[in-house]
């Protein structure tokens, strides 16, 4: 990890260029968001306008507060919280509202400030409703736009798209694509209360082929932005599954159980124990510092190249890695750094047919489930393990479509990016997917999510190795136990429909006994 001193003492192109500027930035309290504000204050931007509602009863300063105070991602935090205060002026504001539901001086410091602007905020639940995610990705997208049309001093406006907003073709090339329908017809039914029962009994209808709303509304986001790209400067940055840090700013970090990350957890912990994917089909996975160095270098880049499709993509495909090869890794680390907080061993099984998963995660989770709920009923408790697994074959469901296919994603322009950035912005901003070494950065993964996704220190690790043995004890007796029960059931009853007969064999052990006597 680069110190912040060292990081600062450079000079370069891509660096120099965030230098004193003015960013606002939204999504900045959530995962990738987190991760930007860190590099753009190691960048020394003049101010980060950030971009934050009220949530469960916070204020956005008592949300900042608790942002910076608990996440380890903030690695000066500690002990220099003015270098983060000193640089970050909240702006109070919803991305889902009319207007971003910014006050009229926060607006006009706005548009007489900024400089560069991010958007990264997005509702990323792929099960969301249509409506919801419309008046956030797409409607949301659309007012961050229309305020950066008053920026006087805009460089470049960046959208934080998806690799997948185009998932139903089998090639994604880095250009703009024709929506699958008007994003301005569908937020006007989103808004309307009339209608609101039938445009969601539609939801289904309306996105398909698309597999979720979330897909389906950053693809109409997309166009959001192309519709801009004549009266403002835009690029559009789309990365695949981002998963946790590889090293930058600390390795393995993550704040959420979302795509790959909560298969490896569940995995990890022994909740997940059949999966419907394809193992030998690529995953689409980047390490999430590579999305956010890819961001930064592709606004960089994009503000001074205007080009008919400032569209990048953002994956591995220079790199890949296949299911089975992350499968291996888990398979290592399991004995040797298990899951303090898990609920078994590791006993992870795959299929790519959907009738063996779902007949599978019959026998392998909800027959169990109801075991385990039987016991903690009759111990007085509460049941909760069938209500967990719900939320794992729900998680599954929506996992499945990304599992079992695979795409060829084109990054000729996002090479032309790398290839432009001087020697030491690829030292300090790392984002060739060519450079990852997988084995070490799954390593990286597996540790980071047990230490900081499940919160497990590494203090308790060796408690965890003895209960991990115990147990993997424990699971070989049960299964002996069980299939030898199986077998015992078995071969009593073909002894009594008689297609065993042990009479012939009592006479013969007989028969020896008396020979050997007579001996």
């Amino acid at each position: 990890m680069v110190s912040l001193e060292e990081f600062r003492a450079y000079r370069s192109p891509l660096k120099d260029f965030y230098d004193g500027k003015y960013v606002l930035l939204t999504g900045g309290s959530g995962f990738v968001g987190k991760l930007l504000i860190e590099k753009l204050i190691k960048c020394n931007v003049a101010e980060i306008l950030l971009i934050l509602r009220r949530k469960k009863g916070l204020s956005p300063t008592e949300r900042l507060e608790q942002l910076l105070g608990k996440e380890a991602v903030f690695v000066n935090y500690e002990k220099d919280p003015q270098l983060y205060l000193s640089k970050i002026r909240l702006i109070e504001g919803d991305i889902s509202e009319v207007g971003v539901g910014i006050s009229n001086d926060d607006l006009a410091y706005i548009y007489e400030q900024t400089n560069i602007i991010v958007h990264a905020a997005a509702d990323v639940r792929f099960d969301e409703s249509l409506k919801e995610s419309i008046q956030t990705n797409v409607r949301g997208t659309q007012e961050m736009l229309k305020i950066a049309e008053k920026c006087r001093q805009l460089e470049i406006f960046t959208y934080i798209s998806t690799a997948f907003s185009h998932c139903v073709l089998g090639v994604i090339e880095e250009k703009f694509y024709d929506p699958p329908l008007d994003p301005s017809v569908l937020i006007k039914a989103s808004e309307s209360e009339n209608d609101a029962d039938v445009f969601e009994q539609l939801s289904k209808k309306l996105i398909e082929p698309w597999p979720n709303t979330y897909a389906f509304t950053k693809s109409l986001s997309e166009e959001m932005v192309r519709r801009y790209k004549a009266k403002l400067p835009v690029a559009i940055i789309r990365p695949s599954i981002i998963t946790t840090t590889m090293e930058d700013p600390i390795a393995g970090w993550t704040d959420n159980l979302y795509g790959f990350n909560g298969v490896v957890c569940g995995a990890a912990t022994g909740v997940l124990r059949i999966f419907h994917i394809h193992m030998d089909y690529k995953a689409s996975i980047v390490p999430a510092d590579t999305v956010i160095n890819a961001t930064l270098a592709v606004t960089w880049y994009a503000a001074s190249h205007r080009e008919e499709d400032n569209v990048y993509n953002c994956t591995t495909d220079d790199n890949p890695v296949s299911w089975r090869e992350t499968q291996h890794q888990l398979e290592h680390w399991k004995d040797r750094i298990p899951f303090d907080k898990s609920l078994w061993i590791t006993t992870y099984n795959t299929t790519r047919f959907k009738l063996v998963a779902d007949v599978l995660s019959i026998l392998y989770h909800v027959l169990p489930a109801l075991f385990f709920d039987a016991l903690l009923q009759l111990g007085g408790q509460k049941p909760r393990v069938l209500k967990l697994y719900r939320k794992v074959h729900r998680f599954s469901a929506v996992l499945r479509f990304f599992t079992n296919n695979q795409w060829c994603f084109r990054t000729a322009r996002m090479r032309r990016v790398l290839d432009a950035m001087a020697a030491d912005d690829q030292q300090y901003f790392p984002c060739d997917a060519k450079a990852i070494q997988w084995n070490s950065f799954l390593d990286h993964q597996i540790k980071g999510l047990r230490q900081y996704l499940m919160r497990d220190p590494w203090s308790t690790l060796e408690k965890s190795v003895r209960r991990h043995r115990l147990r993997t004890f424990a699971h070989w007796c049960l299964l002996a136990v069980l299939y030898g029960g199986m077998l015992y059931l078995v071969v009593k009853v073909l002894h009594a429909y008689g297609y065993i007969d042990f009479t012939g064999l009592h006479e013969s052990n007989l028969e020896e006994c008396l020979a050997a006597e007579a001996i």
